[in-house]
């Protein structure tokens, strides 16, 4: 189906719901809202964790119904947010409260292995609608982005209310990968640099963290190119379907809506998702890595859907860290959730303390909190020396800052 044919402003009553390329469940409109129930086939021919679309949504023949126009919570959190979500919005004129109707526009190709299509309709292969980034020298990221905003038929949730949830981003197709590409939004200056800088200093101190690269266009304008994680590479390369895999964020594992992803705390995330993964305490201890790094370099926005589990080889294991912007660096002074009721001024004994609390020993802790302090130690160097292109007084105010965590975290 064209994202451009009338069908995408027909009502939505009726929605099928594939899970990893098999017709699964249907969501329809009722009197009391939107239903989500698995279809009987689907149930007579699969069983077991794997099958169900979701954790919160187990198989079973029983319906479950969301008041007013909201689909699940689940199902809530595939859809775009920020700017893409407005724009969204215009395109198929719809209202807020219709996200059926959202979720249908951008369901073939959302975060994870489940698609979304009007009732009767066959999803599409993810990524056939993106444009291919051969060369990113010879295109306009400008002109790119205009193509894309108006519907681009790809759903990537981001976040809203802190710096990432302007960021701009278009879905592209690079060397055989489903990627993303991040602009600089306006209100932001340097946060494709300031990523990059940092998801770089990530994997420098040993935490998994998505694959990225910075790259130009034809005006010389910076772009952040950063692989999907659920899109792993096509071993036959073109022309072999792309493999999806199952992801689920810390707001979809503990059921709850986009809108609340501030609204509950870090220990209940690392919890929730780790208690999912197979090998639970390596989950764990590479959430408490995520979280002390955030702390050391300034990462205000660290939410419950800026944590993520995704499926390999049948198992749940941590997904690579993403979304690693300094916040600090914009005025960003606290915590995206808190850390034993806190989201500033944490020190290095309720640290351990909140490591022991997840199951950590207080030598593990210590080992993980020294270790980051040393890969850590010369982020100080780095951005006097002009790492990052903000100005003279801007650097100062955060070294200022990451100096008076650094001595918190330093001493018990």
């Amino acid at each position: 189906m064209s994202i451009d044919d009338d069908s995408w402003q027909e009502p939505v009553n009726e929605a099928d719901v594939y899970k990893a390329g098999v017709l699964a469940a249907r969501l329809t409109k009722t009197e009391n809202g939107v239903s989500f129930s698995y279809l009987d086939a689907y149930l007579e021919n699969f069983d077991g964790h794997e099958a169900a679309v979701a954790t919160t949504l187990p198989l079973t023949d029983q319906p479950l119904t969301s008041p007013s126009g909201a689909v699940p919570a689940y199902f809530s959190g595939l859809l775009p947010e920020g700017r893409r979500l407005t724009a969204l919005r215009r395109r198929i004129k719809t209202s807020a409260d219709d996200e059926l109707g959202l979720l249908v526009a951008v369901g073939h190709d959302t975060v994870g292995d489940v698609q979304v299509v009007r009732r009767g309709h066959t999803p599409e292969t993810p990524g056939e609608q993106k444009p291919t980034l051969t060369d990113p020298s010879t295109v306009s990221f400008s002109q790119l982005l205009a193509d894309d905003v108006p519907l681009d038929g790809v759903a990537l949730a981001g976040v809203q209310e802190k710096v990432s949830g302007k960021n701009i981003t278009v879905p592209v197709k690079h060397k055989n990968r489903d990627t993303i590409l991040k602009l600089n939004p306006p209100e932001y200056p340097h946060l494709v640099e300031n990523e990059a800088y940092f998801l770089t200093l990530a994997r420098r101190a040993g935490i998994p963290a998505v694959d990225h690269s910075v790259i130009y266009d034809r005006d010389g304008v910076s772009g952040l190119l950063v692989s999907r994680f659920d899109r792993p590479a096509i071993p036959g390369g073109p022309g072999e379907s792309p493999r999806m895999l199952p992801v689920e964020d810390g707001c979809q594992v503990l059921g709850l809506w986009p809108a609340d992803k501030y609204n509950t705390t870090m220990d209940t995330v690392i919890t929730v998702l780790s208690g999912l993964c197979a090998a639970n305490l390596v989950a764990v201890r590479l959430a408490f890595e995520q979280v002390v790094f955030a702390l050391l370099t300034g990462n205000g926005d660290q939410h419950a859907k800026n944590m993520s589990i995704v499926r390999r080889d049948g198992e749940w294991v941590l997904a690579p860290a993403y979304d690693l912007p300094s916040t600090l660096i914009y005025g960003d002074s606290t915590l995206a959730l808190p850390i034993a009721g806190r989201r500033r001024d944490i020190s290095r004994r309720q640290l351990i303390a909140f490591g022991n609390s997840l199951g950590l020993s207080s030598k593990i802790t210590e080992r993980i909190i020294t270790k980051l302090l040393d890969a850590t130690g010369d982020l100080e160097a780095d951005l006097r020396a002009g790492a990052l292109p903000f100005d003279s007084p801007r650097i100062a105010d955060t070294v200022t800052a990451l100096r008076y965590r650094r001595r918190l975290v330093s001493h018990s």
